[in-house]
């Protein structure tokens, strides 16, 4: 027994008893179950909002759940919208939508129908088959579209723009020009104090990766006197030719 084929919007649904072998009964079922599978079977469309246009799109979703209850939940439209809730979620339907709370109110309809058949009588599961097809729709403004890819332009630029002046240095420079150097406690005298502060200062940390160059480690230094961990420098010379504290240039 199969309900007529419903239309609402774009949805189209029917909800039936698919033909099933003889089934072997359980007797310790204590309830008559429905054993609910839905098919989804879905396109995608785009709507221009502006010039209203509909392009129809290549994708499609085709899924399917089943799911087993108890007959006597059909009689409760709330507590069947609680089992079925989820289950829709799932397939990306909306439970409370106004046509899938028309489609949850034909599966209680048919679940209820079917029991009373005299092909069901005795079976402890009752199979119930639901097959949706229809489109989702996709609405696109137009204006937002040119927006977004103008910014997207102008980020992209932006970044090409800022990233011009990142040229490597020169390798083998980079092997002659870095110092390998000892990290030491700065001393203070009173002539060259502040001299002396300020240069203790950017040497304990290294401004690449932000931490601690440690007494007594190795770092490297640039021409320009400042010193960085070794493999910081390496890397960030891969990139750029200038120093990261003052532009120094490295050859490139």
């Amino acid at each position: 027994m199969a309900s007529a084929i419903y239309y609402c919007n774009d949805l189209q649904y029917i909800v039936y008893q698919p033909e099933t072998e003889p089934e072997i009964f359980d007797p310790t079922l204590p309830f008559v179950q429905i054993e609910l599978n839905i098919a989804l079977e879905f396109g995608f469309r785009r709507h221009y909002c502006l010039t209203d246009q509909f392009v129809d799109l290549d994708d499609m979703l085709l899924c399917q759940e089943t799911i087993r209850f108890d007959l006597q939940a059909l009689k409760n439209y709330d507590r069947i919208h609680q089992i079925l809730g989820p289950m829709l979620v799932r397939l990306r339907m909306n439970p409370n939508a106004r046509s899938y709370r028309a489609i949850i109110k034909e599966i209680i309809r048919q679940g209820v129908s079917i029991e009373t058949l005299e092909s069901n009588k005795g079976r402890q599961v009752l199979p119930l088959q639901a097959a949706l097809c229809g489109t989702y729709v996709e609405h696109v403004n137009e204006e937002e579209e040119v927006l977004i890819e103008r910014a997207l332009e102008e980020s992209a630029s932006e970044f090409e723009s800022s990233s011009y002046n990142m040229v490597p240095a020169k390798e083998s420079s980079v092997k002659k020009m870095l110092k390998r150097v000892r990290v030491e406690a700065a001393e203070c005298d009173q002539k060259g104090e502040e001299k002396i502060k300020k240069r203790r200062l950017e040497a304990e940390n290294c401004v690449i990766c932000l931490e601690e160059l440690k007494v007594g480690s190795d770092a490297s230094r640039m021409p320009c006197s400042h010193i960085f961990h070794g493999d910081c420098i390496e890397e960030w010379l891969k990139q750029s030719h200038y120093c990261p504290l003052c532009r120094f240039e490295m050859p490139t």
